[in-house]
């Protein structure tokens, strides 16, 4: 499989502590060791602007003591951070670990195939009670991952992320959506700009860390959890919560 990586997922891995959930914690650390240690074999795309949301979640939980969202300023010291950075940079440096996938053109002219969707069912996060669209970043992903889903096949290409609404928005665009809707939104010219018609077979495969079931695990790796051998090298992460 080929994965397009979410920065929270990403992230996650690294340093555990930048997201709440232990599930997201635990499943790619299984996912990253298991591909790592050669016990499972698979390929990881990052784009280039949630590499630097995963520099910028480190910055955060290094310098910002003021953000609420360190509880009782729990923040890592400069020896850890620089560590982090370090490990970081190598595992993107020259694809060795994680493929860094430059933004260009068709995901940017992509996005009028998904942003439609997003807005006019007003998809939000889980429990939210106002409803606000997805980011750009969100429907950039989704669109880097129609372009993947265009060389390898999108029954071979699979974004995995924790964010709810990003996922929500892309079960909704694989899911049937009548004629008149398409034209209402204006899908049908979407398709003269990208190239792509609109429709559910040229959307890859999602997997939210977050919620997934045990099913849905192993409809994506066959099997699950993965193996994990021993790694071939040292790996640095931050695995202490507080």
């Amino acid at each position: 499989m080929y994965f397009l990586l979410d920065s929270n997922v990403t992230a996650a891995y690294y340093l555990p502590r930048s997201t709440k959930y232990k599930k997201v914690q635990d499943r790619i650390e299984i996912i990253f060791d298991s591909v790592r240690s050669g016990k499972s074999n698979h390929f990881f795309y990052i784009p280039n602007f949630c590499i630097a949301e995963v520099f910028s979640v480190f910055m955060k939980h290094s310098f910002e003591t003021w953000n609420k969202h360190l509880k009782n300023k729990n923040t890592i010291n400069t020896k850890v951070y620089n560590s982090l950075v370090k490990q970081f940079s190598e595992d993107i440096h020259n694809g060795k670990f994680l493929y860094h996938f430059e933004l260009n053109r068709y995901h940017i002219l992509g996005i009028n195939l998904i942003a439609p969707i997003d807005h006019y069912y007003k998809i939000s996060k889980s429990k939210q009670k106002q409803v606000v669209p997805a980011g750009t970043f969100d429907h950039l992903i989704i669109s880097m991952g129609i372009n993947l889903a265009h060389f390898h096949g999108p029954e071979n290409v699979c974004i995995i992320s924790s964010d709810d609404r990003l996922i929500e928005i892309l079960k909704k665009c694989k899911s049937k959506i009548s004629k008149s809707t398409i034209n209402k939104l204006k899908l049908n010219v979407a398709e003269e700009v990208t190239g792509k018609p609109f429709g559910p077979d040229i959307f890859p495969g999602h997997l939210n860390l977050k919620t997934a079931t045990k099913k849905e695990l192993e409809e994506i790796f066959n099997f699950w959890p993965l193996e994990v051998g021993n790694l071939p090298y040292k790996v640095y992460r931050w695995t202490k919560l507080k």
